[in-house]
């Protein structure tokens, strides 16, 4: 018993110590030594003082919109396994972007979630946090797909017929993703006939509580979220003295959001594969590099490590022996 209560406060010494050092070294790499960064803070002096109010507070309004949804999100997903209140999967979704960061494609952030769950319900949420994350990527794809036809029709200039060929094997894909969105079912059935998955079953079993009303109720709330981050993102563009029309902003930010979905990367190093792409597919709309690298690097900031800092505050009060018990 108490070697285990050591492993617990080594544990949750380690984590308190660790995260802040590693968000400071991220912090370092990415604003610091970046030089284009550097130069956000001469072009805010561009906007004028009232106005610059206005961005700012309508801009965190946003972000609290956006993790906002995506913590109703997860409350409804957790709540077919036990009662949580939407305060504390909000609590569960800034810690898990605290620890998603230093993770590839944030799956640490399932390990932050569920440290608001009752132990013996924990395998249970990590398994339906995949429908999340599945609807959100859904989302993802669907509108970066779409973004992307427009972008090479519009922009690259592709024939009628390519972008007919391209968007008929897109169709084919989202209905195939579509498909295994709506036929959960299905899967487990296949955990339950087999032989080496059978073991996880009993885990996997909830994925057929969630029926094609909650699977869609979950896909219109990721689609919302979306939009959100995608206004955000508008919001900076125009900030910092960006001219693109609603349509082409909408479908280069697409491809930005589907490029950074199927490449896989740590999100504290995120903006390193973003950037690139970000300043390419702008460049096109003659947007100039400095204005996309400040945009995309403050939308950075504003939904990841600004909330990945308020997430290390519920860290530090979280009680891991306590909570250990549970």
């Amino acid at each position: 018993m108490k070697s285990r209560n050591n492993k617990t406060i080594f544990w949750s010494v380690a984590i308190k110590v660790t995260v802040p050092l590693l968000l400071h070294l991220a912090l370092y790499k990415q604003l610091y030594l970046n030089k284009e960064a550097q130069t956000i803070p001469d072009k805010l002096l561009n906007v004028g003082a009232a106005e610059l109010i206005g961005y700012v507070l309508l801009l965190t309004l946003l972000m609290l919109l956006n993790w906002g949804i995506e913590a109703y999100k997860w409350q409804q997903l957790v709540i077919k396994i036990t009662p949580i209140r939407f305060f504390r999967t909000f609590k569960a979704v800034w810690t898990g972007v605290t620890l998603g960061l230093f993770t590839p494609n944030r799956v640490g952030e399932f390990g932050g979630r569920i440290l608001y769950v009752p132990r013996k319900f924990r395998i249970k949420a990590v398994i339906v946090s995949l429908i999340g994350s599945f609807s959100q990527n859904l989302a993802t794809i669907i509108i970066g797909i779409i973004g992307l036809i427009i972008y090479l029709h519009q922009v690259e200039q592709i024939t009628l017929s390519v972008t007919f060929a391209v968007g008929l094997v897109s169709a084919i894909a989202i209905t195939l993703l579509l498909l295994a969105y709506y036929n959960l079912d299905v899967v487990v059935q296949l955990f339950k006939r087999s032989k080496y998955l059978k073991r996880i079953y009993p885990y996997t079993a909830i994925l057929a509580e969630y029926h094609s009303r909650d699977l869609t109720k979950l896909l219109l709330l990721a689609f919302w979220r979306y939009s959100v981050y995608t206004a955000q993102y508008l919001i900076f563009l125009k900030m910092f003295g960006a001219e693109i029309n609603i349509v082409s902003g909408i479908s280069a930010i697409g491809v930005i959001y589907l490029a950074q979905t199927v490449i896989p990367s740590f999100a504290v190093v995120e903006l390193l594969t973003r950037l690139p792409v970000a300043t390419l597919i702008f460049s096109k709309y003659g947007i100039p590099i400095g204005t996309s690298l400040a945009a995309t690097t403050s939308i950075w900031i504003l939904n990841l490590i600004l909330p990945a800092i308020l997430g290390y505050i519920f860290i530090i009060r979280y009680n891991f022996f306590k909570n250990r018990q549970s």
